[in-house]
């Protein structure tokens, strides 16, 4: 049974942002050192290209990912973190498989993109294999101009944004929502995109504005921005699927709502939506 889930206005997109700040102000270079760390593991595939390793790197994501997010719980619940904590997924009983199952989606999608991707920009590969270096950069450049397809870098922008947008919520609607069936998880994912765009926008927005602007510092501030970042998806997704009791006397009013539904909520002093 899918979770049922909350819209919010456009302006929660900022309070989950401020709710990020508030949490990782507690302990800020205990998320720093966690966030190098999922780099550290995201980037080691390319020190060292073997198909195991990055099968292994890709796999261990979500596991990370869901370490970083229970971080936050344990915060929430005041207890004190630890680097070490970001692994304890990996011992989570019980809930491991459907990781390691939902990390398999993720790599399978992976491979469709890289496919989707190789067909689209097949003519623009094709430019850069055959260029000598004798050719007048101009020339190859203009080769490469000519190449490229808007529709086509429109067209893969959007598989790729659905791909993220199917997982963002599936990863911790499968661990902390214990939804076992990974199909229904990313079609949850997709729902809360659709029904919550405004506040997402404006989140996604704030966080494109920052990245802009540590782009002249090499985006050495993203190891600060980042850990933020993740911490305030995460205060989104308790915001969305916190559980709520129903009201006396809004049956009929609520009765054909479904799954979606509008609650206006304050960010407390740590971050909860759901406290």
């Amino acid at each position: 049974m899918s979770a049922e889930f909350r819209t919010f206005k456009a302006g929660f997109g900022v309070n989950w942002l401020k709710a990020g700040w508030v949490i990782f102000k507690t302990q800020p270079m205990t998320f720093m050192m966690m966030y190098i760390f999922l780099v550290v593991v995201g980037l080691f595939p390319f020190v060292l290209p073997n198909p195991i390793v990055q099968v292994l790197c890709a796999l261990s994501g979500p596991f990370l990912t869901v370490g970083f997010y229970n971080a936050v719980v344990n915060l929430q619940s005041g207890k004190t973190i630890m680097l070490a904590d970001i692994l304890q997924p990996f011992s989570a009983k019980g809930r491991r498989l459907n990781l390691f199952r939902l990390g398999l989606y993720q790599l399978g999608v992976a491979m469709l993109l890289g496919v989707a991707m190789t067909l689209l920009f097949e003519p623009v590969t094709a430019a850069l294999q055959n260029h000598s270096p004798e050719q007048d950069m101009n020339a190859v450049m203009s080769e490469i101009a000519a190449a490229i397809s808007f529709s086509d870098i429109a067209l893969f922008i959007v598989l790729q944004s659905l791909a993220m947008m199917a997982f963002a919520y599936a990863l911790p609607l499968v661990y902390f929502k214990k939804q076992a069936d990974i199909l229904a998880a990313m079609k949850q994912s997709l729902k809360v995109f659709y029904y919550n765009m405004a506040p997402l926008s404006v989140f996604g927005g704030i966080v494109a504005l920052m990245f802009i602007a540590s782009a002249p510092l090499s985006l050495i501030p993203l190891i600060f921005i980042m850990p933020i970042v993740y911490i305030g998806f995460f205060i989104s997704f308790q915001a969305i699927f916190a559980t709520q009791e129903p009201s006396q006397g809004n049956d009929d009013e609520n009765s054909g709502e479904g799954e979606h539904k509008t609650e206006q909520e304050q960010v407390g002093q740590t971050g909860r939506f759901d406290a």
